[in-house]
């Protein structure tokens, strides 16, 4: 199997501080106390964290339906929508990945809320959900690399749940991977645990390239790039 696992050193990783504020609907430029204090101990905590992980599994046998928008793999198919179509038609092959910031920050925001701290609590949140995706920027700039010295490039990642591509179909691709990969779960209604994880996949080939995110032509308010005034580096 074309499986790759990742453990993820914490000091490679970073959250921007505007990026939170921007999250918390603050001004970037001028963050006032009590927010500028919390978000630079979450952020500083993050050297501690010892369970960022990721990988993914590398398909190279698939089938676009262009006219269903789907994509078939031996006995599964995805119905990932148009927007998700369009990028990865031109794919030769596709990785399936995941991601997790672990259990840790999202046990101390709990913490936080359980005694009382709503405020940290939800800092750390906010944090918890950068990390991961940042974790995932690492994961996805290897994947380049990799593909970049076989003379392929990749796309962008896409998630079920977003792009209109449906969540449930979380369970589908999650039994493309190892049981339990990277310490990750998935409950019957499609939320991951740990909670601060993302999924998706990534196209690649010859022919694909990589864009950086419109937000304009996507309706998914819940955006985390949408909401962080952030993109993706362009690979």
């Amino acid at each position: 199997m074309n499986i790759y696992q990742h453990k993820i050193e914490p000091t490679l990783v970073s959250v921007d501080p505007g990026a939170l504020a921007r999250l918390m609907g603050l001004d970037p430029t001028d963050i006032p106390e009590p927010y500028s204090g919390l978000i630079s101990k979450e952020i500083e905590l993050i050297r501690s964290y010892e369970n960022l992980q990721g990988g993914y599994r590398i398909y190279d046998k698939l089938r676009f339906d262009t006219e269903k928008n789907t994509i078939i793999l031996d006995d599964v198919t995805f119905h990932v929508g148009k927007q998700v179509m369009q990028n990865l038609r031109y794919s030769e092959m596709l990785a399936f990945f995941a991601c997790t910031a672990g259990a840790e920050i999202t046990d101390r925001s709990k913490k936080y809320m359980g005694a009382g701290d709503y405020l940290e609590g939800y800092v750390a949140d906010l944090t918890g959900s950068l990390l991961v995706e940042a974790a995932m920027d690492l994961l996805h700039q290897i994947l380049s690399e990799e593909m970049k010295q076989k003379g392929l490039k990749v796309t962008n990642r896409y998630s079920p749940g977003y792009c209109h591509w449906n969540v449930d179909e979380q369970h589908l691709l999650f039994s493309l991977l190892p049981e339990n990969f990277c310490g990750i779960t998935l409950s019957e209604s499609a939320l991951m645990h740990p909670i601060k994880s993302v999924t998706g996949v990534i196209g690649i080939g010859r022919n694909v390239r990589f864009i950086n995110y419109v937000c304009s032509a996507c309706s998914d308010i819940n955006c985390i790039y949408r909401n962080s005034g952030e993109t993706s580096n362009n690979l």
